[in-house]
């Protein structure tokens, strides 16, 4: 039985038979095709990921806000 590696390897491309230029206008074509796939969102789509990332946003701020009123107030209270 063959090992994970040599199973993963016979699956990857590989790419230095190509030029510099080739190498790059593959990956330029793979974001071209990313970016065809890609749809514009609808009027609720937006606005719930609009609604998800502020909340995201409040927590990690709260999170550092935390942080940073640990840091600034445990130090002096253990030094009386």
């Amino acid at each position: 039985m063959r090992g994970v590696e040599s199973m993963a390897a016979e699956f990857q491309f590989d790419f230095s038979w190509l030029t510099d230029r080739e190498k790059f206008r593959a990956k330029l074509n793979e974001y071209i095709n990313v970016l065809k796939m890609t749809r514009k969102p609808d009027k609720e789509e937006f606005i719930m990921t609009t609604k998800v990332s502020v909340a995201v946003m409040f927590v990690v701020g709260m999170i550092g806000f935390v942080i940073y009123l640990l840091m600034s107030v445990l130090p002096t209270s253990l030094k009386h």
